[in-house]
């Protein structure tokens, strides 16, 4: 297939990015090569990038989180104020290879990262984590030695890739336990209605696989998951 081909066959639903990302997912999982696909990944991608550009909390925080959250930011901020010309003198020094100003940035934006985390939180993944993932990034992106040119905006920049890839990971392997899941129940309940009263299965795995147009290894990786490969 191509991605015109697909794009006009989901013209009249509406799908968002998110959806369609799904889409393509689902279809790379049944073995279906799609033409252009990295370009067509690409486009998603900075579709998807624009899409996550928060304009507030993606899935409001629950009381917990907003504890949490509070109780975060009440260890990591130092409760001083820090002015924009200090934070340019730090990166300035950070590119002359200061290892304190390094230090000094990490504590700054410590409650930066988590604040944009808590901004972009959704239901894929823990806040608690997704935080965790952003000071992963933020760790990272002061320590790049590739990196030209650092500044705040730059800095902010890494971090919302960073929370955004993430996510986007977390919701793919989601997807993928989802589909695992239904190829599951689908292969027990088979197992179940291709049994005799008396326990006898009345079918091969060749036929099996036939019928449920499944993979034979696949069905052996499954039953073997399951228990069910006796």
């Amino acid at each position: 297939l191509t991605h015109e081909q697909i794009r006009e066959h989901f013209a009249s639903t509406d799908l968002e990015t998110s959806q369609m990302v799904k889409v393509l997912q689902y279809l790379k999982l049944q073995g279906i090569t799609i033409e252009g696909e990295e370009n067509a990944a690409q486009a998603e991608e900075a579709a998807g990038e624009a899409e996550a550009q928060p304009n507030g909390t993606k899935t409001p925080l629950t009381p917990e989180e907003e504890a949490y959250l509070k109780e975060y930011l009440s260890e990591v901020s130092t409760g001083k104020e820090v002015s924009q010309e200090m934070v340019h003198t730090l990166f300035e020094n950070l590119a002359d290879g200061d290892a304190l100003a390094e230090a000094a940035l990490t504590s700054i934006y410590l409650p930066v990262a988590a604040n944009m985390a808590a901004d972009m939180n959704c239901a894929e993944i823990h806040l608690a984590d997704l935080i965790q993932e952003a000071n992963v990034v933020l760790l990272t992106a002061l320590s790049d030695p590739e990196a030209e040119h650092k500044d705040d905006p730059w800095l902010r920049l890494q971090l919302r890739k960073g929370i955004i890839a993430a996510i986007e990971d977390q919701t793919q392997q989601k997807f993928q336990d989802d589909c695992l899941v239904a190829k599951v129940e689908k292969l027990e309940s088979a197992v179940k209605d291709l049994t005799d009263d008396d326990g006898e299965n009345r079918f091969t795995i060749d036929e099996l696989a036939v019928i449920l147009d499944m993979n034979v290894d696949e069905i052996r990786d499954i039953l073997r998951l399951t228990g069910d490969d006796k």
